[in-house]
């Protein structure tokens, strides 16, 4: 194996000299100050405010923009030029034919630069010359490197800047910084889990991840539960129909080109005379006007959760070691021949679906069932976790597994699930909802009595989540996954965390953080926020919480940015840096290894 490493870098690296360049570099990059993380979870297709988070990178532009100008620049001068940064193209629309639109260029690209200088500064030029876009590499490099406050650099400078205005490749060029800053100002993303439901953008939010430059995600429920519709289980597929009857947004499922069609006729003939009150929102079209667009889709409702219940008493039946059978609730589990004809027909949507599948497949490439990254554990929900503290046996076919265990099992399921295998693909509605599903955490999921006793039973948590409470059980889940830096922190989303009733979301002395903070709009009256960002940056870990109250059109009319507060956690003894992250354990081995080339170069 050593020799085929070796052969691969000979190839790369030629020469001793070549080989002792990339050490010498490699070594420099080990004692650069860490990259910035950015965690946020439960996005639920919140994608207006969640793709404005990252173009403001959860408000750290603004605050570089503090720190290059200082006082000499008014609030509103700062505002606009956050409000330039995050969406260029848009801004620069509003100074095309005004007087000032000559000094506008002059005096946006020197800020720009001096923006850019910030948010470049712990990174190497190799790694901020591969984020330019190629047409603008060498002269982006060339200003925010060069000491233009010398005076024999000053014309120069200024020049360059004259030139670009003279040949009418502002606009571009203003872009491409912009995009630079956006892109440096976080060096990696994670997604804590659940992407999809509630909002209408979840397909947004995907296209944009998949062009991102850094990141992962940890999968949640919401996740595995269209993962599984796409993989064609009929109950998850049934699931996701229902959440977005029952929120009354089917638009997402409108963006994918599903075609509902044959799910409404057949509620209209089916439940024709019934009123079908229960799976009624009143006043959420706004009253009478919209009386008949409300009846529809609560039949559509009843009629997809009435197929979905049966569907999941037959996979309760199925599988005895689920032990769920205190789900079974509906009086059947047999499908009428129309009920059959309509679930193949909506199975086929899903399945069918080319741009759902390349989401998935995305999913697949870059997600997880929880990752262990900088020290840090992130999953989406729990460890699942008895009344004594110790971590409870799931069964997954003939075998069962805890804690990691359970952990890789799932994970190697859900990549099978991809595959065609029919119990891993059963196994996915359990990942939904299951009462010992680590993505779900909770003993049962309410539909039936919802709907058809008008009652809302407690759905009850995982012991984990009073666990979480004492550092010692959180030592414990981190050293299960292997973890046990000093500043290890459990990352977990899901449970919402109730800000406006006095719940924080951390715990156990910072060892537990959850960073569901309500992003979808459906929860804001819940948490009394408008989401969470957990950031690392090499100095500290801090807390950033979002304000509900959010608009991409007044931002761009008024240039007023979303209000977030900023809280730190907790404060490292000294500073991080590269070499003493999981990145820089690999650059150090590929120290070793080119070391060991120089050897055989100097032998022969």
């Amino acid at each position: 194996m050593e020799q085929e490493v070796y052969g691969l870098l000979a190839k790369q690296f030629s020469t001793p000299q070549e080989v002792m360049t990339e050490i010498i570099n490699l070594k420099a990059i080990l004692n650069l100050p860490k990259g910035t993380e950015h965690f946020l979870s439960d996005l639920h297709g919140e994608s207006e405010t969640f793709l404005h988070i990252l173009r403001n990178a959860s408000g750290v532009i603004r605050t570089k923009i503090d720190l290059a100008f200082g006082d000499t620049l008014s609030v509103e001068e700062k505002n606009e030029l956050a409000a330039l940064i995050y969406y260029p193209e848009k801004q620069l629309e509003k100074i095309k034919g005004t007087e000032n639109e000559s000094d506008f260029y002059e005096k946006t690209l020197h800020r720009l630069i001096e923006v850019s200088k910030m948010v470049t500064a712990k990174y190497t030029r190799s790694k901020v010359r591969k984020a330019l876009p190629r047409e603008y590499q060498y002269i982006i490099d060339e200003l925010i490197n060069m000491p233009y406050q010398s005076i024999t650099k000053t014309e120069y400078y200024s020049n360059i800047i004259s030139g670009i205005i003279e040949l009418g490749n502002a606009d571009k060029f203003i872009s491409a910084m912009c995009s630079l800053i956006q892109r440096l100002a976080v060096d990696h993303l994670h997604i804590v889990g659940d992407i999809f439901d509630r909002g209408n953008g979840a397909d947004k939010i995907m296209d944009r991840l998949r062009q991102y430059h850094s990141l992962d995600i940890e999968w949640g429920n919401h996740d595995v539960l269209w993962m599984g519709a796409y993989f064609g289980n009929h109950a998850c597929v049934c699931n996701v129909i229902r959440i977005n009857c029952a929120y009354r947004n089917l638009q997402v499922i409108e963006n994918y080109g599903i075609n509902l069609r044959p799910l409404m006729m057949f509620a209209l003939e089916e439940y024709a005379n019934d009123p079908c009150d229960a799976f009624k929102i009143s006043d959420v079209y706004g009253g009478e006007s919209n009386f008949e667009k409300n009846e529809l889709l609560a039949k559509m409702t009843k009629a997809i959760t009435v197929i979905q219940l049966k569907l999941e008493n037959a996979l309760i039946s199925r599988h005895p070691e689920f032990d769920m059978d205190d789900r079974i609730l509906y009086p059947s589990s047999t499908l009428t021949e129309k009920e059959k004809a309509l679930i193949r027909l909506l199975t086929e949507e899903f399945k069918n679906n080319k741009r759902l599948g390349e989401h998935v497949d995305f999913l697949l490439k870059r997600g997880s069932m929880y990752k262990a990254f900088n020290g840090n554990l992130l999953m989406h929900g729990c460890v699942p976790t008895e009344r004594d503290g110790s971590f409870s046996y799931v069964t997954v076919g003939d075998k069962t597994y805890k804690g990691k265990a359970l952990y890789d099992r799932l994970d190697l399921l859900v990549r099978n699930a991809s595959k065609g295998d029919r119990y891993s693909c059963d196994f996915m509605w359990y990942l939904w909802c299951g009462k010992k599903s680590p993505l779900y955490g909770r003993d049962k999921m309410c539909v039936y009595t919802k709907y058809f006793e008008n009652q809302i039973e407690k759905e009850n948590k995982d012991w984990y989540y009073e666990y979480v409470k004492n550092e010692a059980f959180c030592l414990k889940v981190l050293a299960e996954f292997g973890l046990c830096g000093k500043n290890s922190v459990i990352v977990n989303g899901h449970m919402p965390v109730k800000v406006k009733d006095g719940e924080t979301p951390e715990s156990a002395n910072c060892r537990h953080v959850t960073i569901d903070g309500g992003l979808s709009k459906a929860y804001h009256s819940k948490t009394g926020i408008g989401g969470y960002t957990l950031i690392s940056n090499s100095e500290g870990l801090f807390l950033v919480s979002h304000s509900p109250d959010f608009s991409t059109a007044e931002l761009l009319e008024h240039s007023v940015d979303l209000k977030s507060e900023v809280r730190k956690l907790f404060d490292y003894d000294h500073r991080i840096l590269v070499k003493q992250t999981d990145k820089g354990l690999i650059m150090q081995k590929q120290i070793e290894i080119l070391k060991g080339m120089l050897k055989n170069y100097y032998k022969v």
